[in-house]
């Protein structure tokens, strides 16, 4: 199994988010990234890679050009 992992990772890091009508402590943390990384390390589950930029064309071919737009 490859696993994308990046220090950027740890910019992702929501206060709170809604969950079925209730806003919750968020549960997406850089910690948990941390924590996911470890134990695919101790797991020996597979390389971990940087992410790269990839071709928006297969994107493009099923998405409408507004979704496209809004992708960082």
């Amino acid at each position: 199994m490859k696993t994308v992992f990046s220090p950027l990772h740890a910019g992702h890091a929501g206060q709170m988010e809604l969950v079925t009508s209730a806003i919750v402590p968020g549960f997406e943390k850089p910690s948990r990234a941390e924590f996911i990384k470890a134990r695919v390390e101790s797991e020996k589950l597979g390389p971990i890679i940087a992410p790269h930029e990839h071709d928006l064309a297969a994107a493009k071919r099923i998405h409408k050009s507004d979704y496209i737009d809004f992708l960082p």
